[in-house]
């Protein structure tokens, strides 16, 4: 199964993809480092230009309507699971999810349709995991989580209990 890429859609969407993983990068009040970074590397891999950089990094805020409009394209193009691993990414880019950006994913893995075991059991393997050198040997139990938590993403066929 080939999943789609955010690096194929329209350039509109590919500037509000990551202008709301911006968002959720400074929904805790500041900017870290590693999140700068993190959000610097997503903007060139989704090749886009200085310019688009700027219109990325300015300071926003959505309303929800704001929101589920460009979540509706993302799910219609198929890249809403994309996208809620890219926020958690960011989210957890600074070493901890606070209660801000749980909200905020929250509400976006409403719009998803996962259950609250299914949004937990994300979170927490997000933060098990954040810290795992992917450089070095990884444990295979690790490996194995790994495995099945991607292939839920993809196929939505792992149940987590």
């Amino acid at each position: 199964m080939n999943l789609p890429t955010i690096c194929d859609s329209s350039k509109k969407l590919r500037i509000s993809y990551l202008t709301l993983i911006n968002y959720m990068a400074g929904i805790d009040g500041q900017l870290d480092k590693k999140e700068i970074s993190l959000l610097s590397n997503m903007i060139q891999k989704f090749s886009l230009s200085e310019q688009d950089s700027k219109k990325i990094f300015i300071e926003q805020k959505f309303s929800k309507n704001q929101i589920d409009e460009i979540f509706s394209h993302l799910k219609k193009d198929n890249l809403h699971y994309s996208f809620i691993l890219d926020l958690i990414a960011m989210a957890s880019a600074d070493g901890a999810i606070l209660q801000p950006e749980k909200l905020m994913l929250a509400q976006i893995s409403g719009l998803i349709g996962l259950t609250n075991d299914e949004f937990y059991n994300l979170i927490n393997f997000s933060q098990a995991t954040s810290n795992i050198e992917l450089d070095g040997c990884i444990d295979p139990m690790y490996q194995y989580v790994i495995t099945l938590f991607f292939d839920w993403v993809k196929n939505k066929k792992v149940i987590w209990k």
